[in-house]
């Protein structure tokens, strides 16, 4: 009782120290301080779809064209500044795309000063923000990681987009990213857990309810997938400007401890060791005047695959990953090119994904894309995006995609897909404010 006492009336003692060290409105304005003020952005975008491809199962045929809001947010942001000029922050953002579960897609504080920058909360990790290759350099809706999956079948077993296994999403952590020094930049996180989101309570067997980054093309399930505890992730950039050049070099990789949530033992809820996730990526931008060109390379190495042989997944339906251990996770590059005229960019990139599915059996895609993206007025971007894409797989790697699309209610219908190809074509409008 005693201790209560003392701990309450210590809290009520620094309360007041803080309240009266906290300058007043006044004193705030006439020493350049900034109180905290919120402000409000966004942007939404709004696609039709055009596609020719091969292979039409799983509802993607039919009347054309297909259009959707791919991508929508609202930012919220409120900031001030200190007396020091240390910078405080607080923002969320909405996900304001029709029919999703999801609403708060990131929520975190950030507090920035000549220390450098940091972050808690959830919000995305320097493996995310820190890469610069052919990615930051295509228009459109963003070419080899934009918007082809909801038209486009996707052979079984390719990796996809461009992120590294064992990206972190926007997982709850906490994110740290230096001061420039002599054009360098280091960004280090952790996050405990790549399951867990918000108010999430602590339970380290249970695996991810969504799907992360860097899995897709790996399990092709929405409720269950490889998830990671003491996730670290590290990335380095390097930037320098002469005369019309310039040039990003950049730099990323992640270790965790990587698990499987596998049903239920009983009432004992239990998980399965998977290979630790160990990948890592790299990019670089050099420009010279109005031309910018880019490329870049990643390496999953074995990240998330099966110990085991033959390791039984464990759901609504059984899954059995076969020879899948014995595999890789995949690699991918990318080179790309753009310039920009006036209100007129341009862009074209490639990227090449291969990966052994096990028993080196491949899985493999090569992706094409040409941009044209226009800003007719502030805010208000037009773009047009050409596609060619052609990928493959095997006969293994399409049953075992067909038992995970199985285990998921939506998507139970589906099969996994052999080879394919199409031709795509994207017409666009995205407004930001």
């Amino acid at each position: 009782m005693v201790n209560a006492i003392f701990a309450k009336s210590t809290l009520a003692g620094l309360a007041l120290v803080a309240l009266g060290s906290i300058p007043s409105y006044g004193e705030v304005l006439s020493s350049g301080a900034i109180p905290p003020s919120l402000k409000i952005n966004g942007f939404t975008a709004v696609n039709a779809y055009i596609v020719d491809q091969k292979n039409r199962i799983n509802g993607k045929g039919g009347p054309q064209p297909h259009v959707a809001v791919d991508a929508s947010n609202l930012f919220f942001t409120i900031m001030g500044t200190s007396v020091t000029g240390l910078e405080y922050m607080y923002r969320i953002t909405l996900e304001t795309i029709p029919g999703t579960s999801s609403v708060v897609d990131q929520n975190y504080i950030q507090i920035k000063s000549k220390a450098g920058t940091f972050q808690f909360g959830n919000t995305v990790g320097p493996e995310d923000s820190m890469i610069w290759d052919a990615g930051k350099i295509i228009g459109g809706t963003g070419g080899f990681d934009g918007g082809y999956s909801n038209v486009y079948n996707m052979s079984a077993g390719v990796v996809r987009g461009n992120d590294i296994i064992g990206d972190t999403g926007n997982a709850t952590k906490l994110v740290y990213y230096s001061p420039d020094m002599a054009g360098f930049q280091v960004g280090f996180a952790y996050t405990p857990s790549t399951a867990h989101k918000g108010d999430s309570k602590l339970d380290n067997t249970t695996g991810s309810s969504g799907k992360l980054p860097g899995n897709r093309g790996l399990y092709e399930v929405t409720g269950n997938q490889p998830f990671d505890l003491r996730n670290v992730a590290v990335g380095v950039t390097y930037k320098k400007e002469s005369g019309a050049w310039s040039m990003t070099l950049s730099a990323a990789g992640v270790s965790a401890k990587s698990y499987f949530f596998n049903g239920t033992n009983g009432t004992a809820k239990t998980r399965v060791p998977f290979r630790d996730a160990k990948a890592y990526q790299l990019g670089a931008v050099i420009g010279y005047g109005d031309f910018r060109f880019g490329g870049g390379y990643l390496d999953n190495g074995r990240s998330h695959l099966p110990l085991t042989p033959a390791f039984t997944y464990t759901g609504s339906k059984t899954v059995n990953l076969g020879s899948m251990n014995n595999g890789n996770a995949g690699k991918a590059w990318n080179l790309g090119a753009g310039y920009t005229m006036g209100a007129y960019q341009f862009g074209a990139s490639y990227q090449r994904t291969n990966r052994n599915t096990g028993d080196n059996l491949k899985a493999n895609s090569d992706f094409y894309t040409a941009t044209i993206d226009v800003t007719p007025l502030q805010g208000l971007k037009v773009y047009t995006e050409v596609d060619y894409i052609r990928s493959r797989s095997n006969g293994p790697a399409v049953a075992r995609e067909s038992q995970f699309l199985g285990n998921n209610t939506s998507t139970s219908n589906n099969v996994g897909i052999g080879s394919n190809s199409a031709l795509m074509g994207i017409v666009g409008t995205k407004i930001a404010f």
